[in-house]
């Protein structure tokens, strides 16, 4: 790289969560190796894409207010091709549908294993391929203890 020249831009994530402890820790876990902005609700989530679209969103299902599956429905009128990361502590599979039906790339509950989440974040960037393990990948899990 020549001076003058920018490096590749850094991916971004958009945390979404009204747990500041939740976005604080997945902002420290991610802030490495990406943009970490975060939101600690539906409507400043909903703010944030229509300044800018995120390369990916983390988003709380469960939050005062608006809840994720609402803020995922508005979201994809703005930022469509946003790849969507569900996070809650329900293990409701109907609810997981209705997310999964409405365009979110994947669906994980809380508690998470940090390393876990970091790895289905690489994937999801990577991208579907038989190399990253895309090949028969489960979109809902249910992790943790």
């Amino acid at each position: 790289m020549t001076d003058g020249e920018a490096g590749p831009r850094q991916k971004s994530i958009l945390v979404v969560d009204d747990d500041a402890d939740v976005r604080r820790g997945l902002a420290m876990l991610l802030g490495g190796e990406y943009e970490v902005r975060e939101a600690a609700d539906g409507e400043s989530c909903l703010r944030a894409v229509a300044q800018a679209c995120p390369d990916l969103v983390l988003l709380d299902v469960a939050m005062p207010g608006m809840t994720g599956i609402e803020v995922l429905r508005q979201m994809r009128s703005r930022c469509p091709n946003t790849p969507v990361l569900m996070l809650t502590a329900q293990t409701d599979i109907g609810l997981a549908k209705q997310a999964l039906d409405l365009g979110a790339t994947a669906y994980i509950t809380k508690p998470f294993d940090f390393g876990e989440l970091r790895v289905e974040v690489r994937r999801i960037f990577a991208g579907p391929s038989p190399e990253n393990g895309s090949q028969g990948y489960r979109p809902w899990r249910v992790t943790g203890s």
